[in-house]
């Protein structure tokens, strides 16, 4: 009864660091809304010096928010198997992306939120990918 008990803690920890993901990410595109010129910008047809399309909208809707969203849900009812498989392959994912991210913002804009956003971020990606990997089947 006691392994249930851990597993059942270890999923309510990955949905809440996912929820955390899905809050900063959320934090950091409205802090970006804020900065003087975006939304000039983005009215202008371009957000990041990239063409504004419905597809790439569509994309970062899907990475920054309703991924990291549905893998909360996931993660406190998918079987052990899957769930520690999705985990570990989408914190990794996640960890990778937000330093492209970091990288991207450190070289370009260097805005300190941003820096901040995706460093949590990246630890609580890694961290997920981590317990995941951890998980004692």
């Amino acid at each position: 009864m006691e392994e249930v008990k851990g597993l059942e803690d270890l999923k309510i920890k990955l949905a809440v660091f996912w929820l955390f993901i899905a809050g900063v990410m959320s934090a950091n595109t409205i802090l970006y809304f804020l900065v003087s010129g975006v939304l000039d910008e983005i009215r202008a047809g371009t957000i990041v010096g990239m063409q504004a399309s419905a597809e790439l909208i569509l994309g970062m809707a899907v990475a920054y928010f309703w991924i990291p969203l549905a893998m909360a849900v996931l993660s406190v009812t998918l079987k052990d198997k899957a769930n520690r498989w999705i985990n570990i392959i989408l914190g990794a994912f996640y960890a990778i992306f937000v330093l492209f991210e970091l990288t991207m913002n450190v070289t370009t804009v260097a805005y300190p939120y941003a820096i901040l956003m995706d460093l949590s971020v990246f630890a609580v990606a890694a961290l997920i990918a981590w317990y995941a990997w951890k998980w004692k089947q």
